[in-house]
């Protein structure tokens, strides 16, 4: 018995050293697997919150500003200049009814004051004419008053002439009824002359009322005045210079009339008039000068006749709103901004939030889920899409290159994307 206990006691302990050994060796090698073991890599992303709205890109382009109205003010009345405005210069600003350009109105005022005495003279003889007809009618009533009286004493003499009255009385009577027939005629020719020297007398009146009127005209040529207020394109008056008729003193353009003229694509120019006009839209332009541009708004008030060759495109006018300050000049290049048409129920990301034709939001327990969208439009660095987004969603707008469903991200506030860092868990 002894012998046996002594006989297995050995192979008991060895069993149970190699027991203890193995399951040493099996726990080294799970703490080394799981050690070994990757960790899952978490990404440092930013995103945005969508919001889901009407949304408008802004279609931009360049153009010119043109000059609505323009004038060019010529000399009507030929002489020297003896008066310049003090600002009449080139891009220089004159107001309405301002005295640009005065002429030495000495001869006309001459002109004027001769045609006038002219006419004075006219109306003179007009009215002594007047009075010659009154008194060649009153000469006229009593020649034929005294034919009357003639003539009934004649016929008194016939009546009685087999009695008292000789023939030789009635002959008498005869040839003074002749002489005052005579003298009516006289009378009667008289007048006759005297109205139609008067009708000469009326059309001569109008001839130098015409004068005078003439003379008026160019006297007040003599002064080229503003039209509006307007600014100087160009100006070749200076004192003592002698203009002739005709001659182009000064050319003035509108302030408050400009306009900014630019052309659309076929492509976007159909896109801003689906659905309705483009005339009486409101567009942003400014004025690239110095540090700061100069921005104004204008509205369209008219499209192009015809596609302009030259660019492929329709050329689009539209009326500057200018405030009180520095005014663009005709010629001016500048940029507009013209809002594109709505897109309801869409919203907009950065460009670099799109992976083709799909977004990522972050999901539950912080991974990525794709959303199939539209692109509608496209805005300078940004995009206005569509699709089955929510309010709130959180649209990533890091690139990511492992981008895909069920990645591990984590949410940082950044001011501007970048590359993805990678954290372990």
């Amino acid at each position: 018995m002894r012998l046996a206990a002594q006989a297995i006691l050995p192979a008991v302990i060895l069993f149970a050293a190699w027991a203890w050994t193995d399951r040493l060796v099996d726990g080294g090698a799970a703490d080394h697997a799981a050690r070994t073991r990757p960790a899952e890599t978490v990404y440092s992303v930013t995103a945005v919150d969508a919001e889901i709205a009407t949304n408008r890109a802004t279609l931009r382009a360049f153009g010119e500003v043109v000059a609505l109205e323009s004038a060019e003010l010529r000399v009507a009345s030929p002489g020297r200049v003896v008066e310049v405005h003090p600002d009449l210069a080139v891009g220089g600003m004159v107001d309405e009814g301002a005295t640009l350009v005065r002429i030495d109105p000495f001869a006309y005022s001459g002109a004027l004051r001769e045609a006038r005495a002219q006419l004075k003279e006219a109306e003179a003889a007009a009215r002594e004419a007047e009075s010659r007809i009154a008194m060649g009618r009153s000469d006229l009533a009593r020649a034929e008053e005294q034919l009357t009286l003639a003539t009934r004493d004649l016929d008194r003499a016939t009546t009685l002439r087999s009695g008292t009255i000789t023939d030789r009385a009635v002959d008498e009577r005869r040839l003074l009824v002749s002489q005052r027939q005579q003298s009516v005629d006289q009378a009667r020719y008289s007048l006759e002359g005297e109205e139609a020297r008067l009708d000469q007398q009326r059309a001569q009146i109008d001839r130098l009322e015409w004068t005078v009127e003439e003379a008026e005209r160019a006297l007040e040529d003599t002064v080229l005045a503003a039209p509006f207020r307007g600014i100087v394109l160009n100006e070749t008056a200076a004192l003592g210079r002698i203009f002739q008729a005709n001659d182009v003193a000064v050319t003035l353009v509108r302030a408050d009339g400009l306009e900014v003229r630019f052309v659309l694509s076929d492509e976007r120019y159909g896109r801003l008039i689906a659905g309705k006009s483009l005339i009486g839209a409101k567009i942003a332009v400014a004025w690239l000068i110095g540090d700061e541009p100069l921005t104004y708004t204008a509205v369209v008030n008219r499209i192009g006749a015809k596609v302009a060759s030259d660019t492929g495109g329709v050329d689009v006018y539209a009326r500057l709103e200018l405030p009180p300050g520095a005014l663009p000049r005709p010629g001016a290049f500048v940029e507009v901004a013209v809002p594109d048409r709505p897109h309801p129920q869409s919203a907009r990301v950065p460009t670099t939030a799109l992976y083709g034709d799909h977004v990522f939001v972050i999901g539950d327990d912080d991974r990525l889920e794709r959303i199939p969208v539209t692109v509608l439009a496209r805005d300078g660095s940004e995009a206005i899409v569509r699709g089955p987004l929510k309010p709130g969603d959180q649209i990533v707008t890091t690139r990511l290159a492992e981008a895909g469903d069920g990645l591990k991200v984590r949410r940082v506030d950044l001011d501007d994307t970048g590359e993805a860092r990678r954290e372990p868990s």
